[in-house]
C-alpha cells in the first residue's frame, strides 16, 4: 500500500475517494440490485461529486428512469477523468462495488463503461477494523453515516435521501482517512497490516 504515497504525489488532482449503495447485494446474476447513490470525493480539491436516485425523483421521473439518469452522469463523469485514481473500502470484489456498479448500467444498455483504465487502492487493505470502526478510531466519521444493512432497510422505506447522505458521509470520511494514512497519522490504537 506504501506505493499509493509514491503514486499519488503530484497527482492529487487526479485521486478520488469513492463509495455508493445499492438495494442489496449485487450476486452475479443478470440483474444487478438498483444503485442509489454514488459520492466521489477529489482528493486534491475537496469536491464532493454526487450522484443519486433522489436527485432526479424530485423531478418527476420514475424510480427506473432516475437510477438510469443517475448512472448515465456517474458513466459520464467517469469517461471525462483522466487517468483517475479511486481509493475506495471493498469495491473491488466480484459481486460488489465497481463491478455492480458496472452489471447495473449494462442492464440499461451503458455497456461503453470501461472500467479497465481505473487504478484503486482498497483502504480497507490497512485496517483491521471495519469502515465505520477505523472512521470512528480516527476521527473521520460524519454524523450521517449508516452501516450498510440499515442503508438497505433506508432504500427499502423510499428514504433515498438518507442513503445518499450516508454514501456520501462515508466518502468524505475516507477522504479524511486516506489523508491521514498518506501522512502517517492513523490512530495507535487501529493496527496496520502492511
Amino acid at each position: 500500500m506504501d506505493k499509493i504515497k509514491l503514486q499519488i504525489k503530484g497527482r492529487e488532482q487526479d485521486a478520488y475517494t469513492i463509495h455508493y449503495s445499492c438495494s442489496g447485494f449485487y450476486n452475479g446474476g443478470a440483474y444487478a440490485p438498483t444503485i442509489c447513490s454514488i459520492a466521489a470525493v477529489n482528493y486534491g480539491t475537496r469536491e464532493l461529486h454526487t450522484f443519486a436516485l433522489n436527485n432526479y425523483l424530485i423531478q418527476g421521473k420514475s424510480l427506473i428512469e432516475s437510477e438510469q439518469l443517475m448512472l448515465k452522469d456517474f458513466v459520464d463523469f467517469y469517461q471525462n477523468l483522466s487517468n483517475p485514481i479511486f481509493v475506495h473500502w471493498n469495491m473491488d470484489g466480484l459481486e460488489y462495488g465497481f463491478n455492480a456498479i458496472r452489471a447495473r448500467a449494462e442492464n440499461f444498455g451503458l455497456c461503453d463503461f470501461n472500467l479497465t483504465k481505473i487504478k484503486d487502492y482498497n483502504l480497507s487493505a490497512v485496517f483491521h477494523a471495519n469502515l465505520i470502526t477505523s472512521l470512528e478510531q480516527n476521527n473521520c466519521k460524519r454524523i450521517t453515516v449508516l452501516y450498510g444493512r440499515d442503508e438497505a432497510i433506508c432504500f427499502n422505506k423510499r428514504a433515498f435521501e438518507t442513503v445518499t447522505m450516508s454514501t456520501e458521509g462515508k466518502a468524505l470520511g475516507l477522504v479524511d482517512l486516506f489523508e491521514k494514512y498518506i501522512s502517517n497519522n492513523i490512530a495507535e490504537d487501529d493496527d496496520i497490516y502492511c
